[in-house]
């Protein structure tokens, strides 16, 4: 298994860290020293058309041909642009898809189906306010615009977007659309996104009230139709909201506050014959934090724990820079870090 943190440096280069594991090994995601720290070039070159704006959001995804993985990374360039990185056979390319953004957007992708049948979705936050979602059928090769998903920021409707609202989106099935996304509205409610095929639908989740721009990160157990939603409160606490054909009440994960601007990268994993899910989150003293949830004991273990990894230098998260997380296969996570 692999999982990469993509993230945002103090100086706004982008880099990566990697935990890798081989088949038959016990290492784990949260044991000491578990991660690995490159510190290439950037990978988005300061000074040039491709630099990303400070405090960037990050997605990403993988999609496998033939079994060797393909890695897209989507990001914000200081022109407000998306950008996407594509690393395939060993080569990298980095390219612009033509779409501006509102300076405060979230990113967020999606997908179904593998290897060329491979069916990505990207969502972002248009200049008016709208979310607008942009297709890729991996079989054609070119991105083309989908759906406009709200109306546009305003000040009259309290269910219209909140500008700079985080997005997440997830998919309940692996060969077909059976999209989820979240968002937060002007008035600080939490709401979802629907689709099953036919057209896009809005309703309430039972949040009624979270800090404005609260970070979102949801995670689907695709076999079981299971899904979770996961926000931070007015007191920076994580809260979990289930869905199991409904959505249940909202419950604190634990009792340990996470930084004022974190973001929150979520991944569930099943690895060494165990069910996990994984959340990164930057800490209260400048360091990235994960949570672990085990199925074997059914609860988040008993303190968050560092992120322990061997680096050239020391490395410092800066709550409010923006990386993704994926894994193979993949997961997208979000969270935060200062070089």
């Amino acid at each position: 298994m692999h999982m990469k943190i993509f993230c945002q440096s103090y100086w706004g280069e982008l880099h990566d860290l990697t935990f890798s594991s081989k088949r038959g090994s016990t290492k784990e995601p949260e044991e000491e020293n578990a991660w690995e720290t490159k510190f290439r070039q950037s990978l988005a070159r300061p000074g040039t058309d491709e630099a990303a704006m400070m405090h960037t959001p990050l997605a990403a995804v993988v999609r496998y041909d033939t079994g060797n993985p393909t890695t897209h990374l989507f990001y914000i360039s200081t022109g407000f642009k998306i950008r996407e990185v594509v690393w395939k056979n060993g080569s990298q390319t980095n390219d612009c898809l033509g779409i501006t953004v509102c300076p405060t957007s979230s990113l967020a992708v999606t997908k179904w189906g593998a290897g060329s049948q491979t069916h990505f979705r990207l969502y972002y936050q248009s200049k008016a306010g709208t979310i607008e979602e942009h297709c890729l059928d991996c079989n054609a090769g070119t991105w083309t615009k989908g759906a406009t998903l709200s109306g546009p920021v305003s000040a009259y409707d309290n269910d219209s977007p909140l500008r700079g609202t985080s997005l997440t989106f997830i998919n309940l099935s692996q060969d077909k659309p059976e999209l989820r996304g979240f968002f937060q509205t002007a008035k600080g409610s939490i709401q979802e996104f629907t689709y099953k095929g036919t057209k896009w639908s809005t309703s309430p989740i039972g949040i009624e009230a979270a800090p404005f721009r609260t970070p979102l990160a949801a995670i689907t157990v695709e076999k079981n139709k299971r899904a979770a939603l996961y926000y931070v409160d007015a007191y920076n606490r994580v809260n979990e909201v289930r869905w199991e054909g409904d959505w249940e009440g909202s419950e604190r994960i634990d009792g340990d506050s996470v930084a004022p601007g974190a973001r929150l990268a979520v991944a569930s994993l099943k690895y060494i014959g165990h069910d996990k899910i994984h959340m990164f989150s930057s800490g209260l003293v400048n360091v990235i934090t994960q949570r672990v949830w085990t199925r074997e004991d059914g609860t988040w273990g008993d303190r968050p724990t560092i992120v322990d990894f061997e680096a050239p230098v020391q490395v410092e998260v800066d709550p409010g820079l923006d990386p993704a997380v994926h894994v193979r296969n993949p997961i997208i996570i979000r969270g935060g870090r200062r070089v």
